[in-house]
């Protein structure tokens, strides 16, 4: 049965897991930061169901949330062993990866996530949940990097990060964020992409695909990117549109 996610007192070292290298870098990080501390590792991981975005695809919702707890039961026994040298925690949450991380992390003394050293592309996509975490966590963010190596842990900027004595007002900073979802379903030799942003509130969606010349060796890799592509560029002129509606006040033609 997957935790409710709710937590105790006491000193916590939240861990994304994913089942990728960088995750269980952070996993290992964060075990023998927990050691040294006294602290207890809360390992989370989240799912989303396709269905949640009206993307229907051929396993049942059932089937990701069983596959999502595997991974973590299967990282945390990999990386720790089943003698545990520090008290650990397992989560398994319902919601967007970020969301969850955030919320479990209030109060908590850090919170680990790994980093994805892939390709341009792959980081761009991967890399949303760790910014968004560096940038909105209540408590400071390590990332860990697949080498075990990690970069500065980031703290969140207040309202009393302005200089100390300074007399100099803080900086005021609004902060937006938007959702981007991808879900993309291969059938043969084309990959279909239905992309779905919400951009406070204004749901914009996207549908893309990409077929393989029947010439060339099967290459899915490369078509998941041209359908992505192709739906991004489809967003990005929708949005292109909105903004010269509302900055000229009239329909664009």
């Amino acid at each position: 049965m997957a935790d409710n996610g709710s937590t105790d007192a006491g000193r916590r070292i939240v861990v994304g897991i994913d089942g990728s290298a960088p995750s269980r870098a952070a996993l290992r990080w964060a075990v023998g930061q927990a050691a040294l501390t006294g602290a207890t590792v809360h390992a989370v991981a989240a799912w989303e169901p396709p269905s949640f975005h009206g993307w229907l695809v051929p396993l049942p919702d059932d089937d990701f949330e069983r596959t999502a707890m595997r991974t973590l039961t299967a990282e945390v026994d990999e990386v720790i062993g089943r003698e545990r040298p520090v008290p650990v925690r397992e989560s398994l949450l319902l919601g967007h990866p970020a969301e969850v991380l955030l919320e479990l992390a209030e109060g908590a003394d850090l919170l680990v996530l790994g980093s994805r050293g892939r390709g341009t592309f792959a980081r761009t996509l991967l890399g949303l949940v760790s910014t968004r975490c560096a940038a909105h966590g209540s408590c400071p963010v390590v990332i860990v990097r697949a080498d075990g190596t990690t970069a500065a842990p980031s703290r969140p900027l207040t309202a009393a990060a302005g200089a100390e004595g300074s007399g100099a007002e803080p900086a005021v900073r609004t902060t937006k964020d938007w959702q981007l979802s991808l879900h993309l379903v291969e059938e043969r030799d084309t990959t279909r992409v239905h992309a779905v942003l919400d951009a406070d509130g204004a749901v914009l969606h996207s549908d893309a695909y990409a077929r393989r010349n029947p010439l060339d060796d099967p290459a899915p890799a490369v078509g998941d990117e041209f359908a992505v592509g192709r739906a991004l560029i489809d967003l990005g002129h929708q949005l292109l549109r909105a903004g010269t509606r509302h900055a000229t006040g009239t329909a664009e033609e």
